[in-house]
């Protein structure tokens, strides 16, 4: 994995705002550590999570602010899981 799509893709899982910077999942620690395929696994089983605790709280109340970030959380690791599953498939390709 080129350090070009780890930025990439981490870049999807910091939020920044004018308090502080916040990182979703640190993916570069991650990838050292494990294989693509197994990172993508995790993000997936945490979008998942974060998911049923999105329909939790727009059960409970549809106009709790924790809906937002839920969204914005659930579209950050999705766009990250992308950035880093196109990756690998362009690196299969130049293999072929």
């Amino acid at each position: 994995m080129t350090k070009s799509v780890i930025n990439n893709a981490q870049d999807f899982l910091t939020v920044v705002d004018e308090k502080r910077v916040y990182q979703i999942v640190n993916i570069e620690l991650l990838l050292r550590k494990h294989p693509p395929t197994a990172v993508i696994a995790f993000l997936k089983q945490l979008r998942s999570e974060n998911s049923q605790r999105l329909r939790k709280v727009i059960k409970q109340n549809k106009t709790d602010p924790e809906v937002n970030d839920l969204v914005a959380r659930n579209f950050r690791l999705k766009m990250a899981i992308t950035t880093i599953t196109k990756a690998m498939k362009d690196k299969g390709q130049e293999a072929a």
